[in-house]
């Protein structure tokens, strides 16, 4: 058993939904953080796809933050499950 870093676990899972699980070797939630992470970030709320008005930029740039935050959510929850799960010491 090889001690895990919580920090990079965190970072790792900062980069993309995932990454952290899988440096903890924990495949399953690494696959399913990862799907779900492509499927929030260019599902049918994508967020690259909203037009903004350059004259009026605020409702695009308002419609941009409602559509990426399943993204960022979902961002957050595997930053902090990554931290949590690489502080436990039977991993």
């Amino acid at each position: 058993m090889s001690h895990r870093r919580p920090w990079i676990a965190a970072f790792l899972s900062g980069l993309f939904p995932g990454l952290g699980q899988l440096y903890n070797r924990d495949f399953l939630r690494a696959a399913l953080f990862f799907v779900a992470g492509i499927l929030t970030s260019f599902g049918p709320l994508n967020p690259l796809a909203v037009p903004i008005d350059l004259e009026n930029p605020v409702p695009g740039l308002q419609r941009v933050l409602l559509e990426s935050l399943p993204f960022l959510l979902l961002a957050l929850w595997s930053v902090v499950d990554a931290y949590r799960r690489a502080s436990r010491p039977d991993l």
